[in-house]
């Protein structure tokens, strides 16, 4: 069923299963991420029919529960096992299609090319980096945090008896009265302290390593944690205010950084690994800005075509 079929119309009380099918239904529209504006409208207006935001609500968390672990999903014990096998199929053919379509049904919150600031239910603070996501999974035993892609950072709010937990890749990083930030990259998962204190497993089964205000560390899936050089705490998480920190930092990925907060793609031709590596701080709040002067001090030229593209290459030797 597509949802332009949806009946607009829900005067009558359709069956619990073509409920189900609907709600399905407008779940990968709205992964697919063409949503037009007349069909949020009909969305919304489904959606405010009795019955339908829960239908819709479940049958999203059943989606994402196919990439968690079982225990952590509760399911009315009929249908269940064709139910859970039709959700595996439809993620699957949706990993296929699209993988950011995927992405947006695992997360809760995400930001673009901004720096977005949230405030999660128990009172915590979190800011995402641009390009980043996060998906919220609290229980009466914790208060998950799913980092799903890019960096966040964390105000912990106290006086809960549950531990505020973030996981990603596989590792847990547990907040002991603190604020701090993580990251999840291809190349592992960082922590870093602002205040406080925190401890960082690189697997759930714990063997922690402790962590104080400034100091910073990092793992990769199945791997062991190792630190960092120490850092100034006011340093950390800097993106919160618009800077980008770049110390001794290639200039592929010193380009990689500062493309995050363009609205449109940026694209690197050619191989800049032989560049000298960049020191400099500059405002990503103004990433055009940004991006010129990284090609400025580092040898790049910047070319930019209509729809916000921008091309980088290195810039031709005189």
């Amino acid at each position: 069923m597509s949802p332009h079929d949806l009946p607009t119309d829900s005067a009558r009380p359709v069956s619990p299963d073509l409920l189900a099918e609907q709600a399905q239904a407008w779940i990968a529209w709205l992964a697919s991420g063409a949503a037009e504006p007349e069909r949020m409208q009909a969305f919304e207006h489904w959606l405010k029919q009795p019955g339908h935001r829960r239908a819709f609500e479940y049958e999203r968390q059943l989606w994402k529960a196919v990439a968690q672990p079982p225990q952590r999903v509760t399911r009315p014990r009929r249908r269940r096992g064709p139910r859970l096998a039709l959700a595996a199929a439809a993620v699957l053919a949706l990993l296929w299609v699209s993988p950011e379509a995927w992405l947006r049904l695992r997360a809760d919150h995400r930001s673009g090319s901004e720096v977005v600031t949230l405030a999660l239910p128990d009172g915590s603070r979190a800011v995402l980096d641009a390009d980043s996501a996060i998906a919220v999974d609290y229980s009466d035993a914790e208060r998950g945090i799913r980092l799903l892609r890019g960096r966040a950072w964390f105000e912990v709010a106290p006086g809960h008896a549950q531990p505020f937990r973030v996981r990603a890749q596989g590792g847990v990083v547990e907040d002991i009265a603190t604020a701090f930030a993580v990251a999840d990259s291809a190349h592992g998962v960082d922590a870093e302290v602002s205040q406080g204190q925190i401890r960082v497993a690189a697997t759930a089964e714990g063997g922690w390593t402790y962590l104080l205000a400034g100091q910073r560390a990092g793992f990769v899936r199945g791997g062991q944690v190792v630190r960092y050089d120490d850092l100034a705490p006011d340093r950390i998480a800097a993106w919160r205010d618009g800077e980008l920190l770049l110390d001794a930092a290639p200039v592929r990925a010193a380009v990689d950084q500062i493309a995050r907060y363009r609205s449109g793609p940026t694209f690197v031709r050619g191989d800049l690994s032989a560049l000298s590596p960049v020191n400099a701080a500059l405002r990503v709040d103004q990433p055009e800005q940004a991006l010129d002067a990284l090609a400025m001090s580092a040898g790049l030229r910047v070319t930019r075509l209509p729809l916000g593209v921008a091309i980088v290459s290195r810039a031709a030797a005189h």
